[in-house]
């Protein structure tokens, strides 16, 4: 009987344990592999012979040069002791890495010293797997497993190690592989808290591990067993029906775990096409599908056969990376959504030797947060040295904008450099929100400019292992409030709380783009609309509707990333917030259609929502400010007014905004040093004339419109018809929900 980690059933509140071990139900026949292990040509795991022209130049120049000095530095490096009571994952991981690094090093260079520090770590390795006392070692399993096969394959391809070694090392990896897929899968207690609940990272880490090992050891009766249920796994969750990945790319449980899972996954990928012809047969294993929402209907037939594409060579891939790149800011991280920390992208720069477009090398390359990276999540350096060759020239996608109608998401952005402006705006539903690792936060933003995060997330704080993060409450994001409260509190495990929000009527043009996000919550319909114009600052337009009578309190919260615990300063100026950074700042105007708004700071207590945010290693405070007002669903409008910190002048100097009078609106005048534009906001009963500072008169049935002075570029929301002292400026039919001249 294996032992079971003393906190595996207290973190979930359970109290009792079960185990209940069965057979594996799939099995394939034949073996899935190209040739006989006994006569392979190795390596073949993490690359195959013919790499090794490709690493022996690449080596001589930048950047692969700087990645083989690092190789070296991790081949020298200490090991990490091993306790023979407690089979710790991370410590056998960080040693296998050595090994790894030893072992590619004396296949590549000869090198026998580098192959006889290998086997002597390889000696470290103990069997005694059931001895761990860590809940959730099975995410952690890639690196001991896969770095330990790898550091065998390559030591497989020198004349320094001896078939008894050899032997050794396999029974060793074989072992530990046996124990861990039948705790982990095929015991039902165990799979159902570890991975069949969760269908995300968890079972993906799980799969490319067990799989990994199949690979290279396919001669162990389970082997068959195990490669099956990885590559099950694997179709599913990376394919085109598993809800993790949606039809446009966007990934369910946001970027950072995306990246987590996918780490290690991609060496398996490798490995597959190196060891198993593309049409070889497979056997479904269904053992770990869920029938509850949202993954009920997957349609998964236990015993069929079934090949398997490599999903780096398809299209979904190719769009779940522009999700991500999608989501970079303009330091390189990936934006904090869900339960992200600011983190970059592991792994993108492999695509491009698989069919991927050269700016997945472009954006590994440029990350001035961590460029170059090869770790997070797990090592690859060999890999990125094997098959990522730089091209003569690579550059940042032609695109910009990007709309993810399926996943629930649009970002602008006014380019790829550190100066540019972003902002990414939320509205997931379905799938694409039911996952452990999202937060209610369906119509929030980030923004940042000018080389800053301005606006944020909060990230994935989470003191409590038997409660949700405390970021994942709807008051640590950027929305509307009402009485304090936002969507339906998400409950433990698959109760998802929360309420879908819909990403809607969209447009990209050259100088203007909008989208909104459509969210219905404490009884109020929610339509946050959002215009980037000129590629120089946003409007927020939120129009709200209810047929609640009662007069309540509503506010436009604001999560800066500055102030309390982090560089920067936080201003509560007249109509919002001015948050400066050292390279960038955006002034804040907000006003409601029922009155002012009082901007205000809510109260302040350490380590709870709203001020806790963990992006970093350690959890940290920011300043939260509020434009509050009481009235009956109100719309706000809202200028967001980036610039350059320390600019006086000049297209990045700060905008002129300010308000202009309306009866039952809010409107502003944004001037810049080249533009002068007019946001207008209208409840409904609202007139359907005002006055401009110009002393012109705009006219509009529009709920909400966007005019330049010189009418190169307007916008005009549910309205048929816009004028400028009478002269019909912009018109659209009664089905048009958004209308543009840009």
């Amino acid at each position: 009987m294996m032992k079971i980690s003393g906190t595996l059933f207290s973190q979930l509140g359970f109290a009792f344990v079960i185990f209940a071990m069965f057979a594996c139900q799939s099995h394939t026949g034949d073996s899935a592999l190209v040739d006989d292990p006994a006569t392979a040509t190795h390596p073949f795991m993490y690359l195959t012979e013919d790499r090794r022209a490709v690493i022996e130049t690449s080596i001589q120049t930048e950047p692969m040069a700087s990645i083989y000095a690092t190789l070296l530095e991790t081949a020298a490096k200490e090991l990490s002791e091993i306790d023979p009571q407690d089979w710790d994952a991370k410590a056998h991981g960080d040693n296998g890495e050595i090994a790894a690094a030893n072992a590619f090093l004396a296949w590549l260079n000869d090198d026998e010293q580098a192959a006889q520090r290998a086997i002597s770590i390889m000696d470290t390795l103990t069997t005694n797997w059931e001895d761990h006392t860590r809940w959730g070692i099975n995410i952690r399993m890639p690196s001991p497993l896969m770095h330990y096969t790898a550091a065998w394959d390559f030591l497989m391809a020198t004349d320094f190690i001896s078939e008894a070694q050899a032997h050794a090392v396999e029974m060793k990896l074989t072992s530990v592989t046996d124990q861990f897929f039948k705790y982990y899968v095929l015991d039902d207690t165990t799979r159902q808290l570890a991975l069949t609940v969760t269908q995300n990272n968890h079972p993906i880490r799980t799969a490319a591990a067990i799989g990994f090992v199949a690979l290279a050891f396919p001669a162990h009766p389970d082997a068959p067993s195990w490669l099956d249920w990885a590559v099950s796994e694997l179709a599913y969750l990376l394919g085109e029906g598993g809800q993790y990945i949606q039809g446009d790319g966007a990934v369910s449980e946001g970027p950072f775990y995306f990246n987590y899972g996918l780490a290690p996954t991609l060496p398996f990928y490798i490995a597959l096409d190196n060891r198993a012809a593309k049409d070889s047969l497979y056997t479904r294993n269904c053992i770990n599908r869920s029938d509850e929402d949202p993954w009920r209907g997957h349609g998964c037939v236990d015993g069929e056969s079934f090949t398997f594409t490599n999903p780096m060579d398809g299209e979904l891939f190719r769009r779940a990376q522009d999700w991500s790149l999608a989501l970079r800011l303009p330091s390189g991280n990936r934006a904090p959504i869900g339960d992200s920390p600011l983190r970059n992208q592991t792994g993108q720069a492999l695509f491009s030797h698989f069919g991927g477009p050269d700016y997945l090398y472009w954006d590994w390359a440029t990350n001035s947060s961590d460029p170059y990276r090869v770790k997070g999540g797990f090592e690859l350096a060999i890999p990125h040295l094997a098959y990522v060759e730089p091209p003569a020239e690579s550059n940042p996608p032609q695109w910009t904008n990007r709309f993810f109608i399926d996943g629930g998401m649009a970002t602008f952005r006014s380019g790829w450099d550190n100066d540019d402006r972003v902002l990414i705006l939320m509205g997931e539903n379905g799938a694409a929100r039911k996952t452990v690792h999202d937060h209610p936060d369906g119509t929030s933003f980030v923004m940042a400019a000018y080389g800053e995060l301005l606006l944020t997330d909060t990230g994935y704080y989470k003191p409590n292992s038997l409660q949700n993060p405390v970021t994942a409450v709807p008051g640590s994001h950027n929305l509307i409030l009402i009485d304090g409260k936002g969507t339906p509190a998400k409950g433990l495990l698959t109760d998802w709380g929360d309420a879908d929000a819909f990403i809607k009527n969209t447009v990209d043009g050259r100088a203007l783009a909008y989208a909104e996000s459509h969210q219905s919550y404490q009884d109020t319909e929610i339509v946050r609309g959002v215009a980037f114009i000129r590629g120089r600052y946003f409007v927020i337009a939120d129009q709200l509707s209810s047929d609640v009578n009662t007069e309540r309190e509503y506010r436009f919260r604001l999560h800066a990333f500055a102030g309390r615990d982090l560089d920067g300063s936080v201003r509560l100026d007249e109509y919002g917030p001015r948050i400066q950074r050292e390279r960038g700042s955006v002034a804040v105007y907000t006003a409601s259609t029922q009155g002012p708004c009082l901007v205000v700071e809510p109260a302040f207590e350490a380590f709870t929502s709203p001020h806790v945010h963990k992006l970093e290693k350690e959890a940290e405070h920011h300043t939260v400010t509020d434009s509050v007002v009481m009235g009956r669903s109100p719309d706000f409008l809202t200028i967001l007014a980036p610039y350059k910190t320390g600019a006086n002048e000049g297209p990045d100097a700060p905008l002129d905004v300010s308000p202009v009078p309306t009866d039952k609106g809010v409107a502003w005048q944004i001037l810049g040093p080249d533009s002068l534009d007019i946001a207008w906001i209208r409840e409904d009963g609202a007139p359907a004339q005002m006055t401009l500072p110009s002393g012109q008169i705009m006219t509009t049935d529009a709920a909400f419109v966007l005019w330049s002075a010189d009418s190169s570029l307007g916008l005009m929301v549910r309205g048929t018809e816009l004028r400028i002292d009478g002269e019909l400026v912009l018109a659209a039919s009664a089905n048009e929900v958004v209308k543009t001249v840009d």
